[in-house]
């Protein structure tokens, strides 16, 4: 189900996590460009700095919950502040070992932010939408 999507920004502090999702990703579809990022922080400037180019937008971000400095929640704020372009374009799929329903649940109440459980399944990808 990724066929529209060409670009996929895994943003998650453990580097383990990242390559376990990009192999994963890249299994499923090999031509998809995979942008990681160990630093939430690192993530969003990139975001603010390309947020009208298409071109280097990523369709789908994978964000993990718990980072230092900036954690999940934190970033999806600054990601609502950028401009509509982004926004419209760019889907959020939060990934988290968490079992805390508050985070779950806080997670999920935006209706543009996916929520799955790491590690995410070749089951899950199949399932998205772009």
């Amino acid at each position: 189900m990724l066929q529209n999507i060409k670009k996929i920004m895994i943003v998650d502090d453990n580097e383990f996590d990242c390559y376990i999702t990009s192999k994963l990703i890249m299994s499923h579809d090999d031509s998809i460009e995979i942008m990681e990022f160990n630093s939430s922080l690192t993530a969003i400037q990139y975001l603010e700095e390309y947020q009208d180019d298409l071109e280097k937008l990523p369709k789908l971000i994978f964000l993990d919950i718990y980072m230092p400095i900036l954690d999940g929640f934190e970033f999806i704020e600054k990601f609502n502040t950028l401009s509509d372009t982004v926004k419209s374009f760019t889907k959020i799929c939060v990934l988290s070992t968490t079992v805390d329903d508050f985070y779950i649940h806080k997670a999920k109440e935006n209706e543009n932010i996916f929520f799955t459980s790491k590690p995410i399944t070749m089951e899950f990808i199949q399932s998205l939408k772009a």
